[in-house]
């Protein structure tokens, strides 16, 4: 686990109860005041009125950041907020550029404003900004910010002074020339604040944890006015910061497209092919891979602090299993990319990551490790003496976590766990690993008991009666259930199919709330499931028995999936869970539907 992180989670989990007590407590640490202070070195005004009728005297324009809207169901404010106040907010350039060619305005929405300024949930995703004229009206709107890179708020922002404050402008796209120039330089020079950091940065995204701390706790020790990046630093040391969370990615020049051409830090369809997402994922990993061979970028705690070491186990081996998928798919050497999965699988593998006490989310950490170990055996079977026991282990792992009643939990018993454990099992089985007897049976018999006449699938364990679920609350979770069931023998006819189409139906709904880390959209979808979704829908395509259909679903999930790559060429769904999720998960999919 990074040690990076001062408020490490082993730190946490000796605050916790008991872990016997199998606690759902969250505890989030609080920031030192070095760190507190991000972002205050751009001169915010919190009152609309008074910033506008600055920009009427001044003639600069109002830049609006919107931290979040009234009646947004994110979960994580605080944190997106810390990300952007720690990242462009920090940053020494785009601060000189706001507080000289902007009227700068930090102020969430809603009320009044929603109407006026289109500040509404769903239609617009914190963290997000506006930039208004001197009479209030909208020159530019940008949500969905899920990609912090100074390239991408230089062009927004250029973009919206329409040639306005070129000094300034040029100025600040100096700052970032310089910046990408250092990342890479050898240089060993630390005089400045400024340089110091970037030393820290380059350690960290080199897997150098101790160095990186070591910088960055140094320069957190100085006087906070000294620089903008002083606050930085400590934020970042405290495992709070963006570049530690993968939402700060290593500066670099963006394709031009890709910076002004999607909502958001979405960049459009066509601007990445295939083989650029590939090698633009596997370099994201070798970035956010700590020393240790884990992935730990992830604060997803819906089951408590102490389940955090499970879900960093679980999205180790997802992404394993994206980098074992992505080298077989591309050519070229993968010396490098070789050297970080064998890291990962160690990580993943090794018990002494888990909490084995937290039963919350251990579940996903077997089930990603059978996943893992079964494309590994698939894939390179002259790898077999080292995958074949781990397989062993993680199927032993999730039938010993399977209750009498066959119902597989997380936080609580629910069919989707059901559906993903018996598919993972099945899938174990063609690789020739042995299932405990009754494990299946057990699974489907309780995977039935939710499905309702119609195909619904709960989203919990129902009670007893009849079984009530809506098609339209459900479809994410309907092509794993008839997938799983499928496998296992228990088919109706056109019942996959029928998942498979629904999901479909309904994906631009599950779009919307995407970046979203909590339940938000009217049918109950919240954004930490959307790429959990996608791939349970890729696993059903593989079993659909039309070869023209299965075709032809592969077509359509490809080219929405190629519409998903943010600017850098990475992926993310919930802020919560992350982007290393969202980039495993996608490059995993993009995988199975091109077999």
């Amino acid at each position: 686990m990074s040690k990076v992180r001062v408020v490490a989670i082993t730190a946490l989990l000796l605050a916790c109860p008991s872990p016997a007590q199998n606690s759902t407590q969250k505890i989030r640490a609080a920031l030192s005041p070095v760190a507190a202070t991000v972002g205050t070195g751009v001169e915010w005004r919190t009152d609309l009125d008074a910033a506008l009728a600055l920009a009427r005297e001044t003639g600069r324009p109002v830049f609006w950041y919107v931290p979040t809207v009234r009646g947004s169901r994110m979960d994580r404010k605080p944190e997106i907020d810390r990300y952007m106040m720690g990242g462009p907010f920090s940053w020494p350039g785009l601060v000189g550029l706001l507080n000289e060619a902007f009227v700068p305005l930090r102020r969430p929405g809603g009320g009044e404003d929603a109407e006026r300024f289109g500040l509404r949930p769903v239609a617009f995703v914190e963290p997000g900004f506006l930039v208004l004229d001197a009479e209030g009206d909208v020159k530019a709107s940008v949500d969905e910010i899920t990609t912090l890179d100074p390239g991408f708020f230089l062009a927004r922002l250029g973009d919206a002074l329409g040639g306005a404050a070129p000094e300034a402008l040029q100025r600040a796209q100096t700052w970032f020339d310089g910046l990408v120039a250092a990342r890479t330089a050898e240089s060993s020079s630390l005089e400045t604040p400024g340089a110091r950091f970037v030393a820290g940065a380059r350690a960290f995204w080199s897997g150098d944890d101790d160095g990186a701390r070591e910088i960055w706790t140094a320069l957190a020790a100085e006087e906070p006015s000294a620089s903008p990046w002083v606050a930085k630093a400590a934020l970042e040391s405290e495992g709070h910061g963006p570049i530690v969370h993968g939402f700060e990615v290593p500066w670099a020049k963006l394709p031009e497209d890709a910076l002004r051409s999607g909502r958001g830090t979405r960049a459009a369809p066509g601007v990445f092919d295939e083989a650029q997402l590939a090698a633009r994922g596997l370099g994201f990993f070798a970035a956010m891979q700590r020393g240790d061979g884990g992935f730990v970028d992830s604060i997803y705690d819906f089951g408590g602090t102490d389940s955090l070491p499970n879900v960093h186990v679980a999205i180790t081996a997802l992404a394993a299993w994206a980098m074992l998928e992505t080298m077989e798919r591309t050519p070229g050497d993968h010396a490098a990319a070789r050297a970080c999965f064998d890291r990962a699988v160690a990580y993943a593998f090794d018990d002494r990551h888990l909490n084995p006490d937290d039963r919350d989310e251990l579940i996903w950490a077997y089930l990603y490790r059978a996943r893992l170990a079964v494309r590994w055996l698939a894939l390179r079977p002259a790898d077999a003496d080292r995958a074949q026991p781990l397989l062993a282990r993680a199927v032993a792992d999730l039938a010993r976590m399977q209750p009498e009643d066959g119902a597989w939990f997380h936080e609580y018993a629910n069919p989707f766990v059901i559906s993903a454990c018996l598919l993972a099992l099945s899938e174990a089985r063609k690789v020739g690993a042995e299932i405990p007897d009754g494990v299946g049976d057990r699974g489907v018999l309780a995977l039935l008991r939710c499905r309702a006449e119609d195909g619904a699938i709960t989203y919990g364990m129902p009670r007893r009666g009849r079984v009530r679920a809506q098609v339209q609350g459900g479809v994410g979770r309907m092509p794993l259930a008839e997938a799983a069931l499928a496998d296992w023998g228990h088919a109706e006819d056109g019942a996959l199919a029928r998942a498979v189409d629904a999901s479909f139906e309904f994906h631009d709904e599950l779009d919307q709330v995407r970046k979203y880390d909590d339940h938000a959209s009217r049918y109950g979808y919240g954004g930490f499931f959307f790429w959990f979704d996608l791939h349970a829908r890729v696993d059903a395509i593989a079993r659909l028995a039309d070869a023209e259909a299965r075709t032809a679903a592969r077509s359509a999930q490809r080219a929405q999936i190629l519409a998903l790559p943010e600017i850098d060429g990475c992926f993310v769904d919930s802020h919560e869970i992350g982007r290393v999720y969202g980039t495993a998960m996608a490059l995993i999919c993009l995988a199975a539907i091109s077999d």
